[in-house]
């Protein structure tokens, strides 16, 4: 039996996120999907969230993946899911260095993102065990890139040259066009194209350290996921419970009640397989790569069917602005997809034991 209790230390970074999530982005989410989550970044760096699991020599707080998760999680299910992912934009591409880079020019970098001075980016690819899938090729007429960023100081990619895949980061680009996207309003994608580029990392796709970058970009969105599920479950219900037909509450209704149990036990199940692969991955378990390419998958169906459920429960109501489930639901599907569609992991799961 697992016990996931929380030491002292987590349950007060638990609190401290549940507080400014209610006071700072719960009732304000749509502001943030017309005018942006640049303020909002700024306060979660003043409340020291921006590092909690890089070490205290880059800045960070020394602690784990684990609490990452707790810090995600919590905000995602207290706030709104598509905000979070977009104040926390900034940590796929400081993995990427972090894992793949041994510089001191990356090392810099990493310390003055964690502090604000850097807004930095990375551009959508697809990334998976034993390949990465992008449009930059590494020649004169460098492809435009597609960034989650409206004005990122560093840009930071993957390129293909010769047929290698390596890490690159630019300082001089120029946007292009806005592109439309169908969730996650809060992060608008743009169109650059890269003048200037510096190469960073080689040769790492199928190490150890490639795995590790990606079984953190799975757990961040994982985390995300949980807190929008989680948070989709809890908001259908409340309204079950107030919604009238035929004499009592939907809730109450045979076909609903067994929706809502549905929902609420696998939004659970999602929490538990989260906190065991970031526990796993921060204590380098042997399992930890089939562990978070386990959770990705989970956190793909049971995310899709939570938020869709909690459409359906609201009826009518669950497609209009009133409510926020139409917007979860829209999160959901681009949070899951930020970096390619988890579906191909599937191949790359063997003798998958976790524990459960």
């Amino acid at each position: 039996m697992f016990d996931f209790s929380l030491n002292e230390q987590q349950d007060l970074l638990v609190k401290t996120v549940e507080e400014f999530a209610r006071k700072e982005i719960r009732e304000k989410i749509r502001d943030f999907e017309e005018k942006g989550v640049d303020e909002l970044r700024k306060k979660v760096f003043e409340i020291g969230l921006s590092g909690v699991e890089f070490p205290e020599e880059f800045g960070g707080a020394g602690m784990g993946m684990l609490e990452r998760a707790l810090v995600l999680k919590t905000m995602a299910e207290k706030g709104d899911g598509g905000t979070t992912y977009s104040v926390f934009s900034f940590l796929p591409p400081l993995y990427a260095l972090y894992e793949l880079s041994d510089t001191e020019k990356t090392k810099e970098i990493i310390k003055k993102a964690l502090q604000g001075k850097e807004r930095i980016a990375l551009a959508k690819s697809g990334i998976y065990q034993d390949s990465v899938t992008t449009r930059a090729k590494i020649d004169k007429n460098l492809t435009t890139l597609v960034v989650e960023e409206e004005n990122p100081s560093i840009i930071v990619f993957f390129g293909e040259e010769n047929g290698k895949i390596s890490l690159y980061i630019s300082r001089k680009f120029k946007r292009g066009k806005k592109l439309f996207r169908s969730g996650v309003f809060s992060s608008p994608a743009y169109e650059f194209n890269i003048e200037e580029y510096d190469k960073v990392a080689e040769n790492f796709v199928g190490t150890e350290k490639w795995a590790r970058f990606i079984a953190r970009v799975h757990i961040i969105l994982s985390a995300i996921c949980a807190g929008i599920a989680k948070c989709a479950s809890d908001y259908a219900l409340e309204y079950a419970l107030e919604r009238v037909a035929f004499g009592r509450p939907i809730a109450y209704h045979q076909a609903i009640s067994f929706m809502l149990a549905d929902m609420d036990t696998t939004s659970d199940a999602l929490e538990i397989l989260l906190l065991k692969s970031a526990w796993d991955f921060d204590k380098s378990k042997e399992y930890w790569q089939d562990s978070t390419t386990e959770l990705i998958l989970e956190s793909l169906d049971i995310g899709k069917k939570v938020t869709s459920d909690a459409v359906q429960v609201l009826g009518g109501h669950g497609y209009i602005k009133d409510h926020p489930v139409e917007k979860w639901m829209r999160d959901f599907e681009d949070i899951i997809n930020a970096f390619g569609s988890p579906i191909r992991f599937e191949g790359n799961i063997k003798n998958l034991q976790t524990g459960f």
